[in-house]
């Protein structure tokens, strides 16, 4: 790359907007996953678990790719380290849906009928909150042109707020569901109470992933 190409190289935040497309490919599946689990059809739970695999590698090749343009361009809206971070941010929510693909295909579980919905509505509202985050980014761009500043970054804020209270109301769903298989240990293996939980744990971390993300992206426009 040239000393010109470095200073007219396409903007990275478009390729960030691509990257966070890929990551959310991969929390998508934690839908199909869900229902492969409901209905004990674990082929198909490790069908699913490979295209997991194969997207958040698709979405680790943008990242690297980034990062290493992000050190060849100059004349950046903020600091190639704050991109890097925030880019490094929003892989962990791929990583974390990832996890849930593994320890689904660990062992056979079985959701009980009375669980199910509890269940689906937690995995729902955990997708929703990395379909905001994605939409968010669908602004990068414009807000690099603003320098993370005025309207737009105010626009960029008010998403950031919604994407906490949809995070709040993933925690409530959370722990929701604990609540209802706690209060089923008479019926339960331990086994499979610890894999509940285990689901708990890795579907909240998708979703404080993606909030984390929005937070740091919060702190970049507040540093303007």
């Amino acid at each position: 790359m040239g000393v010109l190409d470095r200073f007219f190289a396409p903007s990275p935040f478009v390729q960030l907007h691509e990257h966070a497309k890929k990551v959310h490919e991969c929390v998508e599946l934690i839908r199909p996953l869900a229902n492969a689990l409901l209905a004990e059809d674990y082929e198909k739970i490790e069908e699913l678990h490979n295209l997991m695999s194969k997207t958040e590698h698709e979405a680790d090749e943008i990242k690297t790719e980034l990062r290493d343009k992000l050190t060849k361009v100059y004349f950046l809206s903020v600091g190639q380290n704050e991109l890097s971070r925030f880019l490094a941010y929003q892989d962990d929510v791929a990583d974390a849906a990832e996890d849930f693909a593994v320890v689904l295909l660990l062992r056979k579980t079985k959701v009980p009928k009375e669980l199910e919905k509890d269940f689906l509505s937690f995995v729902e509202q955990v997708i929703s909150v990395s379909e905001l985050l994605m939409d968010l980014e669908s602004e990068l761009s414009t807000l690099a042109e603003a320098a993370f500043t005025g309207e737009e970054a105010e626009k960029v804020l008010k998403g950031i707020e919604k994407i906490g209270e949809e995070e709040w109301k993933t925690d409530r769903l959370e722990r929701k569901f604990a609540r209802h298989f706690y209060s089923m240990e008479d019926k339960l293996d331990p086994i499979t109470i610890l894999f509940f939980d285990k689901y708990c744990k890795i579907l909240g971390r998708i979703s404080n992933n993606a909030e984390k993300t929005a937070k740091y992206l919060r702190l970049i426009i507040r540093k303007k």
